[in-house]
């Protein structure tokens, strides 16, 4: 797999495969961004060492701005292949410089590229900031979750058709 590369106004940015030693960053910032919805850190690390998962890490100047992390799924019942997002977070500092954008665009390609046919997540109903990214980026809604985190929050599912066809969404 190639780095991507782009550059943000200050410094060069690459994604890359997670490594082992990207555990305690993986963690750290899970538990950051996403301890409003539940126990996130322990969560994503067990995701993490489970070996199932693809982990992307984008590294801006030499250190992790922030990380995506896809899971392949049983085909559906019309024999589609599909992955999920189980996890994507930016740190708080690189928030809204397309590091998300550039995460889960890496993403929907990997994912393509091993074969799968649609890539679906899971959002807070209450993080409109997210999901215009998903929007933007060829999601689409297709069920609403009540009470789908353990602390309790609504979720929304939104789905991508990857392939040709995504670009048509």
């Amino acid at each position: 797999m190639a780095a991507l590369s782009f550059s943000p106004p200050q410094a060069k940015t690459t994604i890359r495969p997670a490594k082992p030693s990207d555990k305690v960053f993986i963690a750290g910032l899970s538990s950051e961004v996403f301890s409003v919805y539940g126990p996130y850190g322990s969560t994503v690390s067990q995701w993490f060492e489970s070996g199932v998962t693809l982990t992307l890490v984008s590294m801006v100047g030499g250190r992790p701005a922030g990380f995506v992390m896809i899971g392949a799924l049983p085909a559906d019942e019309e024999g589609q292949t599909c992955a999920e997002v189980l996890a994507i977070a930016v740190t708080p500092e690189f928030q809204r410089t397309g590091i998300g954008r550039e995460l889960l665009q890496f993403a929907q390609k990997e994912a393509e590229n091993l074969g799968e046919q649609r890539l679906f997540l899971h959002t807070a109903r209450e993080n409109p900031a997210a999901q215009k990214l998903f929007l933007r980026n060829g999601f689409r809604p297709v069920q609403s979750k009540p009470r789908f985190y353990p602390s309790g929050q609504d979720a929304l599912m939104m789905v991508s058709d990857l392939g040709k066809d995504r670009d048509n969404n």
